[in-house]
């Protein structure tokens, strides 16, 4: 009865949940994300008022989260393009569209491709972004476990089950099931809070209930963009996944669970035609669990807990100069002040330097430009290994080696000892700056 409002109610999550709320900082999974929302808008406007203008737009922004992140920008566009193309194959009125959608994916790709060789070079582009990201972190089975997993999609079987049980039932005790169906295990899952699921198990649960009713329209009425909208974004999410699981992957995502909670209360609505609040229900259900997950997930930091983000004491505040407003709890900002500060009064802007493992922000502060191929020294994020970068601290002249001992990461990076021993073999300590030891080579 009040579309407007309902759709404002399905969005209430994204304020805890927003694409840049988890971590507000340019980053290329909620940069995906982004693209990925705008894109969707597209395909959706080019659809209710078709001109070749939109569709070639829709096309072109179908490629962009392809080079923003690679793991969910191609199983974004693959599975667009699917859907798309099977939208159209029954409706010849629709065919003309999609050809000047393909003429924008094509157009968009080629002047891609062109930008990338001439700024990086295809060859480079391909060897580090997909087949160096491949080999580390592969397509593992086990990062889709959690859609398997019953303890993590049961809301999604329940859901089912209470569609399939409501068509058994006389339309005026539709609304009574559901509302108890709903109700219980959220009342079970306040009462025993270990059973409490964290806000990014909510995201199997919703795309399987949203996929499985969406197979009832695609077979009987055939498909459209709208009841495919499920399979674009279970696809996406999976393709997310691939990254760190679920648990990882999904912290600049959650519009697109929004999205998939939109589109069920859709299929709800089609499902169990009567009485017809049982869809809009459902949502307002999905989306005030959503916030009671999605709020404490993001105030307790839950996605940083492989850091001491919340260390005891008070909050530290940086004194140097180019790092003014850095804050953390711990003894972390006064360790990093005090290096900074040894390392300007006692480096040469032209001496190359390198920091290990590389999780402060020296660089930046100093103003020295890294002369390493990486400043990550983590072990999915360095492309070299520990000789390769003592071969090339050799070529470039490495000067100094600060490392940290006392990290923020709660878990020291896999190569780290072994590139600290590399990279010092031949070097003399010549001071120890707080938590830092500083090597000259």
């Amino acid at each position: 009865a009040a579309p407007g409002a309902l759709a404002v109610v399905l969005t209430v999550p994204l304020v805890p949940l927003g694409i840049y709320a988890i971590y507000p900082h340019p980053f290329y999974d909620p940069d995906a994300c982004l693209v990925i929302l705008a894109a969707i808008t597209a395909i959706f406007a080019a659809r209710d008022r078709p001109t070749p203008a939109r569709w070639i737009l829709a096309g072109a922004l179908l490629t962009i989260p392809l080079f923003v992140k690679q793991n969910i920008g191609g199983a974004f566009l693959v599975v667009s393009i699917v859907a798309l193309a099977a939208d159209a194959l029954p409706k010849a009125a629709a065919r003309a569209g999609r050809r000047w959608c393909i003429a924008g994916v094509g157009g968009a790709l080629a002047v891609e491709l062109v930008i990338l060789q001439l700024i990086v070079g295809i060859d480079s582009y391909v060897r580090w972004a997909w087949v160096f990201a491949l080999s580390y972190r592969g397509l593992p089975a086990d990062r889709l476990g959690a859609f398997v997993d019953l303890r993590v999609i049961w809301p999604g079987l329940l859901i089912i089950l209470l569609v399939i049980a409501s068509e058994r039932l006389r339309p005026d005790a539709r609304g009574a099931l559901f509302l108890t169906g709903l109700l219980v295990p959220v009342i079970g899952l306040a009462m025993v809070p270990a059973l409490t699921p964290a806000a990014p198990e909510l995201f199997p649960p919703v795309l399987i209930a949203a996929s499985v009713l969406a197979l009832r329209p695609v077979m009987r009425d055939g498909p459209t963009l709208a009841s495919l909208l499920p399979f674009i974004l279970t696809a996406t999410t999976a393709g997310a996944l691939m990254s760190q699981g679920l648990g990882g992957s999904t912290f600049g995502i959650f519009p697109l669970l929004v999205l998939a909670i939109a589109s069920l209360v859709r299929l709800l609505s089609r499902a169990v035609v009567r009485p017809v609040r049982v869809a809009s229900m459902t949502g307002v259900v999905l989306s005030v669990l959503l916030v009671l997950l999605g709020t404490p997930y993001a105030l307790t930091n839950a996605r940083l807990r492989y850091i001491d983000v919340d260390a005891p004491g008070e909050v530290t505040r940086s004194s140097f100069p180019s790092l003014m407003g850095l804050s953390a709890r711990g003894p972390y900002i006064a360790d990093l002040d005090a290096v900074l500060f040894w390392a300007r009064d006692n480096v040469r802007p032209d001496e190359p330097m390198v920091f290990l493992p590389g999780e402060d922000p020296a660089y930046f502060a100093l103003g020295h430009p890294p002369q390493l191929p990486s400043i990550y020294f983590y072990d999915v994020g360095l492309p070299y290994s520990p000789a390769e970068m003592a071969a090339i601290a050799s070529e470039i002249g490495l000067r100094w080696v600060f490392v940290k001992d006392r990290l923020q990461l709660r878990d020291e990076p896999p190569l780290n000892q072994a590139i600290i021993a590399a990279l010092t073999e031949r070097a003399t300590l010549v001071a120890q700056v707080s938590a830092y030891r500083v090597y000259r080579r």
